[in-house]
């Protein structure tokens, strides 16, 4: 009996791994789009800051950090970056975005942690993306504090409030 609940925990947590994430375009939306990408300084082959869109009006959405540790599985310590690239419709909308390293292996976050060089960053902004539009999430992780923003993917400009943390 025993045996038989523990193997229906396990199905229903593999269940719930395999949920489709929130496609921020609704189904029939026929309107302009605009393209927001996350970002990744690479640091070592097992290490990288991560700056990403991690839910879009509220609703989680697929975002670098969790492609890049998916692509990473079964490698050791090495990461294998992921970056992604998301449409989203040029409609007013709150971003959660996110900053922090990401490593190859959970243990060496946690090294981090304990080392006090983990540095992140995360809150919510809200933005009008324009039709057509290239967006990218970019930021800045350091001892003195953090920050994550959007700016234009081709201009460079800051187009969103600095979300920052400080020590």
């Amino acid at each position: 009996m025993r045996t038989r609940l523990i193997l229906l925990c396990l199905s229903f947590t593999m269940l719930a791994g395999c949920a489709t994430p929130y496609n921020p375009i609704p189904k029939d939306y026929a309107g302009p789009v605009a393209q927001i990408a996350d970002s990744v300084q690479a640091r070592t082959a097992s290490l990288a800051n991560v700056f990403a869109v991690v839910e879009i009006d509220g609703k989680p959405v697929h975002n670098t950090f969790t492609a890049s540790t998916q692509a990473s599985q079964g490698q050791g310590f090495k990461l294998t970056q992921s970056t992604v690239t998301r449409e989203v419709p040029a409609v007013p909308m709150r971003l959660k975005l996110s900053a922090h390293p990401l490593t190859g292996a959970p243990i060496q976050a946690m090294a981090m942690q304990i080392a006090g060089t983990f540095f992140s960053v995360e809150g919510v902004v809200d933005f009008k993306p324009e039709g057509s539009g290239r967006y990218v999430v970019r930021g800045e992780l350091k001892k003195q504090g953090s920050s994550v923003w959007i700016e234009d993917a081709v201009t460079g400009n800051v187009l969103t409030t600095k979300v920052t943390q400080t020590p």
